[in-house]
């Protein structure tokens, strides 16, 4: 005896299809032979359409015979066996449904499975075990068809969401790349195709491959061989080996490497030929997969792993993904750097830096940044700052304006420069750098003190006095608590005077509050703003009271005029100012640290001071005092901190309080300091009776050296109202620490204030909103975009008609064939309508900007479809770049991203080439609904 060769497998899907099929012809039960393997993989006795049906497998005529004798037992009997139907004899046959042996039709239960009265044609090739394998795989979770009409796609759909997760709406390479990268998925894929159906799972890869456009074959070859978790790795790699055409010089390799890496990286798939186009694609795509902060950190080890297999390190810097192009990127900008310091042209150092900037890895102005970033960034903006030309200023008020807005930022950047670099060369420019900047500071500082001391000491009026920490609570809190108009006519419950909290930061810098303000921010708060006072924009920075000490200066400030004192003084005081000002009460309204830290477990803020800052009425003006910086300077190491709302124990929780009961925020410090930078030989000199300043008695001011002053007057608090006190900052009267304060640099005199507003500014205060601080060498130039020559006169370019919508094939592919002429739309049509508004404002697009374009404002995506528009549908790479605000070689990247955006449903309005971008204009106002 011989069974059938290529039997398929019986399951419950067809068993149950093929029992409804003989109960529509109007049998009602019996015996059914079934041709097929004699294997059952279900439960032997199961209920379908509430009769009974027993399964049985009979590899023998025997077999057969023996369990047709249980035909009584239940509704239906289906008997799987593999003898040929002449090996039946008549015995057997007269018992069963048919008088014969029967077939299993994989199409009927498969279209039965999805609800589904017809197929398209060539639905899975046509292959019988493909669809007995789809049954089942899916049965129990098959979506109906919609139309009901069978496609590939709908099935492949259902399947693939089901098995692995790959979901209807990720069927193009970017949406492939990112599930790819999930090792969750990728698994649950791994772990179907190991008992897949051969037949079902060639299938999937002809589907996945069309599904994907010209990236299909490649993709699919390496999901074959490797698995799908290679796909963004290989892609990174394939990044590498495209053209050097546009590529910076930095970056262009000798040709024959790309080629050798280029023929290893196509033997990992099968010896496939890719073409520019698509190693540009592949490239970009997986650069795009990984441009977000929560990529596996498993894809870019693969990666790397690839690089070194591949031998591909020559190339490694052109990636702007890849961890080892970082710093291969800084030792070129390194190169670059050293040459513009004694240099006008700082061209090639801002390119380089541009390179930098550009990789993933970089993190530029966060704390994450990696110190030879943090290091390179402080260089060049010092270096750009130094070929600043400026005129010293020439009063107090201007010296104290000038370092909150320029000379603070200076210092800030110093300190990130002294944390020092990995790389020797960039090290060792940074240290060039610096040095030069502080010459300048030190004579800046020299100069401030000089004028400290013969205007600083007392109290002076008119248009170039500054303003005095004494006076912040007359001049800047007072004003704030001003009523809304009409405030007696409100509600008891309503506040009379409008409500204030004064952040007190002990020792906080002008460099450091412009960190904290700008973390502020932009952390968790996006409805908090910067505010100045608009009648009075000198309000922004005071002066210390000298020396600059907690002691005298904290003490002035809360007092309203100058005095020493310790925190006793201080509550008193400023009770009193609250008193008489119509702001008190008999509540406490100054917290200092051992009230702040009274907190109980649990709770963000102590509940003292919560109550304080929630009482709006009974205590219109609050005032608390953290000392997380000052305490810095005994305990640890400021010397390149990042400064932020997180550095200070309260001030997130304080900021959190103030916004629920519509508070404004001002935040102050009582001091500045100079930071310890472990210089040999430093300064050491005098009493030790503070660390910057010292008793004058007995010195004669023509023997101070330059790096002292003599400062007397009134608002000099020690004995006598004399003091010597440290100009450079490395003059320090006692034992080392980590930073100093006392003396008369323009760090500590300089008294930082911010005021801050959550939500709208009310308009009866007389705010309104600061300009951002960062000065304009902070960042690099803004590259500014040369008009584009006038287009060429050139006849419209063609377009053939998109092929036909197959029957029941992929949906939302668009049967156009417009006329040559249309391709040229006008942009404003009859009646003054600008359509590029209507599809910029279009729900699709505001969708599909959102997801995918989010980098490219609105205005810049108007301006490259209006000339790609007026150029006829066509436009330079190079004006692209221009456009888009990206370098030249990046243009390709930025299109590709934009592509998504535009190119919806597998329909491509917009495309980039060796040299041009095309967009098809009729096709994108058809795709987003705008009506000629």
């Amino acid at each position: 005896m011989t069974s059938v060769v290529g039997l398929p497998e019986a399951d419950l899907a067809g068993v149950r299809t093929l029992i409804r099929t003989l109960r529509e012809h109007g049998r009602r039960g019996g015996v059914i032979a079934l041709a097929a393997v004699p294997q059952w993989r279900g439960q032997d006795q199961v209920t379908i359409d509430g009769q009974s049906v027993r399964v049985r497998v009979a590899p023998s005529v025997l077999a057969v015979r023996d369990a047709i004798t249980e035909r009584a037992q239940v509704d239906w009997l289906v008997v799987l066996t593999d003898r040929e139907p002449a090996e039946l004899p008549a015995g057997i046959l007269e018992h069963l449904v048919r008088g014969r042996l029967l077939n299993l039709d994989p199409w009927p239960p498969l279209r039965e499975l999805f609800g589904a009265s017809r197929q398209e044609f060539r639905l899975l090739d046509l292959s019988n075990d493909a669809a007995r394998a789809a049954l089942r795989e899916l049965d129990g979770h098959a979506l109906p068809a919609p139309g009901g009409v069978l496609t590939n796609d709908h099935l492949f759909a259902n399947l693939a969401d089901v098995r692995f997760g790959l979901r209807p709406a990720d069927y193009t390479p970017h949406h492939v790349a990112l599930w790819s990268m999930d090792e969750d998925k990728t698994a649950r894929f791994e772990a179907w195709r190991q008992y897949a159906d051969p037949a079902l799972l060639d299938q999937f890869y002809q589907w996945i491959s069309g599904r994907l456009g010209a990236l299909g074959p490649a993709f699919t070859i390496v999901w074959r061989g490797s698995g799908p978790a290679e796909l963004v790795p290989l892609g990174l790699v394939a990044a590498l080996v495209g053209d050097n055409t546009g590529q910076a010089d930095s970056f262009v390799v000798d040709r024959e490497v790309v080629i050798q890496v280029r023929t290893r990286m196509e033997s990992e798939f099968g010896g496939q030929r890719l073409t520019e186009q698509q190693l540009t694609a592949w490239g970009n795509t997986a650069a795009l997969a990984v441009a977000g902060t929560d990529v596996p950190a498993g894809v870019l080890r693969r990666a790397e792993e690839l690089v070194r297999r591949l031998q591909a390190q020559p190339l490694v810097s052109r990636s702007d993904v890849l961890p080892s192009a970082l710093a291969p990127r800084i030792a070129r900008y390194a190169t670059a750097l050293t040459a513009a310091i004694d240099s006008a042209d700082l061209t090639a150092a801002e390119n380089t830096w541009a390179d930098v900037t550009a990789h993933r890895a970089a993190r530029t102005d966060t704390p994450d940044a990696p110190r030879d970033v943090r290091v390179g960034a402080a260089a060049l903006r010092l270096l750009r700052w130094l070929r600043r030309s400026t005129q010293p200023p020439n009063s107090l008020a201007a010296w104290l304006g000038h370092y909150r807005a320029e000379l603070s930022w200076v210092d800030g950047a110093v300190n990130d420069a002294f944390i020092g670099a990995d790389s020797a060369q960039l090290a060792a420019a940074a240290h060039r750098i610096t040095a030069l900047v502080r010459e300048h500071r030190a004579s800046d500082d020299r100069e401030f003190a000089r004028l400290l001391a013969s205007a600083g000491t007392y109290r002076s009026s008119g248009a170039d006095a500054p303003l005095y920490i004494e006076d912040i609570l007359d001049r800047v809190v007072k004003p704030l608590t001003v009523a809304r108009q009409g405030a007696s006519d409100v509600a008891a419950s309503e506040p009379a005077a409008s409500p204030v909290l004064l952040i007190v930061a002990d020792g906080m810098s002008a460099a450091a509050a412009n960190g904290v303000v700008a973390d502020a921010l932009r952390k968790n708060r996006p409805q908090w703003q910067e505010c100045r006072f608009a009648d009075d924009q000198q309000l922004g920075a005071a002066l210390a009271i000298l020396p600059t000490v907690t002691e005298f200066s904290r003490c002035s400030l809360f007092t309203g005029a100058p005095a020493a004192g310790k925190q006793d003084r201080e509550r008193r005081e400023f009770s009193t100012w609250l008193q008489n000002h119509g702001l008190g009460s008999s509540d406490p309204a100054l917290f200092h640290k051992a009230a702040m830290d009274a907190v109980a477990r649990g709770h963000a803020l102590a509940d003292a001071v919560r109550a304080a800052v929630e009482d709006t009425k009974g205590r219109p003006v609050v005032a608390c005092v953290l000392n997380d910086i000052d305490d810095a300077l005994d305990r640890s190491d400021p010397l390149g901190a990042s400064w932020g709302t997180s550095s200070f124990k309260h001030l997130d929780a304080l900021l959190t309080a103030a916004a629920a009961v519509g508070r404004t925020v001002v935040l102050v410090s009582d001091h500045g300091h100079v930071v310890e930078r472990r210089e040999q030989p430093s300064v050491q000199r005098g009493e030790q009776v503070s660390a910057r300043y010292r008793l004058a008695a007995g010195v004669d001011p023509a023997a101070l050296p330059a790096d002292e002053v003599l400062v007397e007057g009134p608002r000099v608090l020690t004995e006598g109202n004399r003091a010597v006190l440290a100009v450079d900052e490395q003059v320090r009267y006692t034992g080392l620490k980590a930073g100093y304060h006392g003396g008369a640099a323009l760090a500590e005199a300089t008294i930082p204030i911010s005021i801050l507003v959550n939500g709208a500014i009310p308009a009866h205060l007389g705010l309104a909103a600061s300009p951002a601080r960062q000065p304009a060498w902070w960042a690099p130039a803004p590259i500014e975009a040369v008009p584009a020559p006038a287009p060429a006169p050139q006849p419209a370019k063609p377009r053939p008609k998109a092929p036909a919508k197959q029957a029941a094939q992929a949906e939302g592919l668009f049967d156009v064939g417009l006329p040559a002429a249309e391709s040229a739309v006008p942009v404003i049509a009859d009646g003054g309508r600008d359509r590029v508004d209507e599809l910029l404002d279009s729900g699709l697009f505001t969708h599909q900007h959102k997801e995918y374009g989010r980098n490219f404002g609105r205005a810049t995506v108007k301006n490259l479809v209006q000339e790609l528009i007026a150029g006829n549908g066509r436009l330079p790479l190079v004006r692209v770049a221009e456009i888009l605000g990206v370098k030249a070689r990046r243009a390709g990247p930025a299109i590709a991203v934009l592509a998504q955006v535009f190119n919806t449903d597998g329909v491509v309005v917009l495309s980039a080439g060796d040299s041009e971008v095309e967009l098809e204009t009729a096709l994108m106002f058809e795709q987003f609904g705008v009506r000629p």
